[in-house]
């Protein structure tokens, strides 16, 4: 069994129906905002109508690439859906992020959580804290996108496909490719997996 750390955050279902709700009230204020039908953001993000409405609706969690694609048509990014309190002065919201204010997105069925410890979105990168719940991940699907991404595995294994190449990588190992290259990862240990993962530009 992989070790892993107990002061990992543990998948609340109760939090991901409520996170589902929010994520599906902001989505639609969004297209609301912008005039749009849901017709024509569902054809503009490559999805059916019905999935789109059940989104907003809270009722389907989507995926990372559906998400990226709504934003994409609505021309906003990804983190503007979701809303954090208590937020610190200006100042210090340009440079520092208190380990209590993190923004996090819980992915609920898919067994992974993100942690943003940048403190605005406007730079050139991107860092995480991933946490993934055993056999959590991005999801069957490999995904790609402009730029490039690096991390280091802090605690327990994690797969990660690149080009449809796989490799398995454990605590103290890390990885650096072209995000342009087809990508997946997932935890196929036992305990929990922790990677600090970076990406350039942002894609949340």
């Amino acid at each position: 069994m992989t070790r892993s750390d107990p002061n990992l955050p543990d998948t609340d279902p109760a939090g991901t129906v409520e996170a589902d709700l929010s994520l599906g009230q902001a989505v639609r204020r969004a297209r609301q905002g912008r005039d749009m039908s849901l017709k024509q953001v569902a054809d503009g993000a490559g999805i059916s109508v019905g999935l789109m409405s059940q989104i907003e609706r809270g009722i389907s969690s989507p995926s990372i690439r559906v998400l990226r694609a709504i934003c994409g048509v609505l021309d906003i990014p990804v983190l503007s859906l979701f809303v954090w309190d208590d937020r610190p002065s200006e100042r210090e919201a340009r440079m520092i992020v208190r380990a209590d204010r993190r923004r996090s997105v819980d992915f609920g069925d898919r067994g992974m959580v993100k942690s943003f410890l940048t403190a605005h979105d406007s730079g050139a990168l991107q860092v995480m804290d991933i946490v993934l719940q055993p056999g959590g991940g991005s999801g069957e699907d490999a995904y790609r996108h402009v730029g490039e991404e690096c991390g280091l595995v802090l605690v327990g294994s994690l797969e990660i496909w690149i080009d449809g190449h796989a490799f398995h990588l454990n605590e103290g190992d890390s990885f650096h490719f072209e995000s342009v290259l087809p990508h997946k990862f997932r935890n196929l240990s036992d305990g929990r997996t922790r990677v600090l993962w970076i990406t350039t530009p942002p894609v949340w």
